[in-house]
């Protein structure tokens, strides 16, 4: 009798001796060095592809440039300046100057920062040109106008006269400048008549004096004939009406205040020739009469 359990068939395994995997295959290295000549080749014609674009798309910036911003027809040789601008400041050194900035370059190359441009260059020597505004007239011609700051003041020295703007800057007028026809006038006395320049001029009184005070000046003495300062000293002379009235440079709005409480109370006040505001005493004026 067999047992519950059988035997398993007895089955002879067989032994395959596989070669070694070698780590070199020529198949699988063709298969590559095919597939980054492909890579490579799709590259390369991806970069021909891209200078192709970019030398078209040089020579037509080129192209654009030549006939817009670089046309020769805009190329400035001439430059004019209306009679405007020769009439209130004629200055044959601001001319040059501008002209040299302006001369062969190509107007539709400059149109679009051509104002500030110029204003820049020009206002490195000439601080008080407000704007500039160029036009285009044709047959490589442009006209530059220029406008100006008023000047605050102008100094009267001897037969010379100066603007004065902000920052102490100054320059010399002469019959062929006109801004200075309605500004102040601060003369000074006949013995600065060796003076040449300004340099020496806002040592005692600096500019910021003059901007805070004519105004209430101008208004106290509106009959005035002239405005003196005594250079080198601290201490002006009004002319009004025959009367010479003295003026120190510390605590302006007291002095025109008594000055106006004399005109208004002082009986005599029409018989003064001399009225000294800033006397022996903050609280008192020197008076003399005809």
């Amino acid at each position: 009798m067999r047992g519950l359990v059988q035997s398993k068939p007895f089955v002879r395994k067989s032994h395959r001796v596989s070669a070694p995997r070698s780590w070199f295959s020529f198949s699988s290295w063709n298969r590559r060095w095919r597939d980054n000549q492909t890579a490579f080749s799709s590259a390369l014609k991806k970069w021909w592809l891209l200078f192709f674009i970019s030398i078209v798309a040089l020579f037509l910036w080129i192209f654009l440039l030549k006939w817009t911003w670089y046309n020769p027809t805009y190329l400035i040789q001439n430059i004019d300046y209306p009679e405007s601008t020769k009439y209130e400041y004629w200055n044959t050194e601001l001319f040059v100057l501008s002209s040299k900035f302006l001369r062969w370059k190509y107007y539709n190359a400059l149109r679009v920062w051509w104002d500030w441009s110029l204003l820049d260059r020009v206002k490195k020597e000439y601080p008080f040109v407000k704007n500039a505004h160029i036009k285009f007239e044709g047959n490589q011609t442009v006209s530059v106008e220029f406008e100006y700051y008023e000047p605050d003041f102008v100094v009267k020295l001897w037969e010379k006269r100066y603007w004065v703007w902000w920052n102490n800057i100054t320059a010399e007028l002469d019959s062929n400048r006109h801004l200075w026809t309605t500004s102040f006038i601060v003369d000074t006395p006949s013995y600065l008549s060796w003076a040449t320049s300004l340099s020496w001029f806002f040592y005692e009184v600096d500019f910021s004096w003059y901007k805070e005070y004519i105004p209430a000046i101008l208004e106290t003495f509106p009959e005035m004939d002239r405005f003196v300062y005594l250079a080198g000293s601290p201490n002006f002379i009004v002319f009004e009406n025959w009367k010479m009235i003295f003026l120190y440079r510390d605590d302006v709005p007291h002095q025109l205040q008594k000055y106006n409480r004399l005109k208004k109370y002082y009986d005599a006040f029409d018989t003064l020739s001399t009225i000294d505001l800033w006397s022996l005493t903050q609280e008192k004026v020197v008076v003399w009469r005809w």
